[in-house]
Parts: C-alpha cells; structure tokens; sequence
C-alpha cells in the first residue's frame, strides 16, 4: 500500500457538494495532479465550488422566499393597521426585527432566483445579482442600527431601492430566458415594493410567498435529475 500525496488544490474540492464530488472528483483530481496550479486555478476552483452549490438543486432559496414573503406580509399587516400611517419609509420600531429577517431572507431567495438562469443571464443578470446582495446587505444592516438608535433614514431608502434595483433585473433575466411565472411575479411585485409604503410591502410578501412553492418545484426537478444524470 503507497501512501499517494493529495495534489495541489485538492482541498477545494471539499467545498463542492457531495453529489458533484461523487461523480467529477476523481476526474478532477487526476487533472490537477498533472497541471501547475497557481493563484489563478486556485481561484478558479473556489468559483466552480459557488457555481455548482448554487445549482445544486437547494431547497433553501425556496424556503427563503417564503420566509420573506411571510414576514412582509405580517408585517404590512401590523403597519397597515395603524390608526396613523407611519412616516415615510413607513418602518416602526416594533416591526423591525421582522423587517430584517424579511430583507435577510429575501437575499437568499433572490440569489436563488438568479442561480436559476446564471449560465444565460448574462452581465444583465450579473449586475442584478451584485445590486441585490449590495442592497440588501446594507439595507438590513441599516436597519438593525436603527433598532439601537442608530439609524440613517435616507441611506435606508438609498440601500433599499438599489436592492429592488437588483431585483428588477433578476426578474427581467428570468423573464428572458422563459422563467415567465417568477420573473413576471418578481418584477410586478417589485415595482410595487419601489414606492415604498405598508400597502406594497403586502403585495411584495404574498408575491415571494408565491415565488416559494414555485422554486420548491423547481429544485425538486433539479434533485431529481441531478441522480439520474
């Protein structure tokens, strides 16, 4: 028995799923112990890991999508429901903790969205992807600072509309590339998010909570034919 050193780069491969592994790491190791590899490859290999978890056939941006759509949703109720309208952006201090967990989730969700169609979408659907995930990153955190007194309205606005920027162009992409039912639901939804008061945050979360089951499908057909390739 000889004991076989592990070629350079091999560590990478653990960062792939497990059914992707199953089938393409022997292959793959055999190439990389026949190639320098460098910075470049190393990188390389870091970026095919994020591709093939993001077509991984994942439930979890369908669960996402529901998530936000729920926690929109209860929380325009509670705005809604006010016997004064908030001031613009219409958030109260009782329901941020639900607004961020919405916005938190709805990263999730959207990212999921895109994955659907990165190979098509292009550099439109690149920069969707990178408007969404810099939105919702600083929109979320905005608004846990406000929870401490912290806040700053207008770049919370700012962070938010780049956000649904970002979505906007996701849900272009996915209308694009015959993803009709959740592009089409993505941007109608959307577009109402953009004005920005309680009565849209409804129509947003109903909208991903019906993106959800829709993703749910998808990912169920993703799994499936991830085992019979």
């Amino acid at each position: 028995m000889t004991n076989r050193r592990s070629p350079a780069g091999a560590a990478l491969l653990r960062l792939y799923p497990r059914a992707w592994r199953d089938r393409y790491e022997s292959e793959v190791l055999a190439v990389l112990a026949d190639m320098p590899i460098d910075r470049r490859a190393r990188v390389d290999l870091l970026r095919g890991a994020i591709d093939a978890r993001l077509h991984a056939g994942s439930r979890l941006p369908a669960a996402a999508a529901f998530l936000s759509g729920a926690t929109w949703t209860i929380a325009g109720v509670a705005v809604v429901g006010q016997p004064v309208p908030p001031d613009w952006p219409g958030y109260l201090l009782e329901i941020l903790p639900l607004t961020i967990v919405a916005v938190a989730a709805g990263l999730v969700g959207i990212v999921g969205c895109w994955a659907r169609r990165s190979d098509s979408a292009g550099r439109l659907g690149t920069l969707g992807a990178l408007l969404a995930l810099a939105g919702h990153v600083g929109w979320a955190a905005l608004l846990a600072a406000t929870v401490v007194d912290a806040g700053l309205p207008q770049a919370t606005v700012v962070c938010q509309a780049i956000a649904l920027v970002g979505c906007l162009l996701i849900g272009l992409v996915l209308v694009r590339t015959d993803d009709l039912p959740i592009g089409a639901t993505i941007l109608l939804s959307t577009a109402a998010m953009l004005f920005g008061w309680p009565v849209a945050w409804l129509i947003f979360g109903l909208a991903w909570t019906g993106v959800a089951p829709l993703s749910w499908t998808v990912a169920d057909h993703a799994a499936v034919g991830s085992r019979t390739r």
